[in-house]
């Protein structure tokens, strides 16, 4: 019975195809905070050079 549970395999697809989905959600998530902070400090440098205007 031990054999036949480990020789099993039918799940394995959902398996990688759930490690993939982790891995591109995690780098998604990383690429965005990136971004997000980018923006932020050009708005911080648009944000004083207006100040400086008026």
């Amino acid at each position: 019975m031990l054999r036949k549970l480990i020789g099993d395999v039918a799940g394995s697809p959902a398996v990688e195809f759930a490690i993939v989905a982790a891995v591109i959600s995690i780098a998604a998530l990383g690429a965005f905070k990136t971004l997000g902070d980018t923006s932020s400090n050009q708005m911080s440098s648009v944000e004083t050079a207006y100040a400086k205007v008026n």
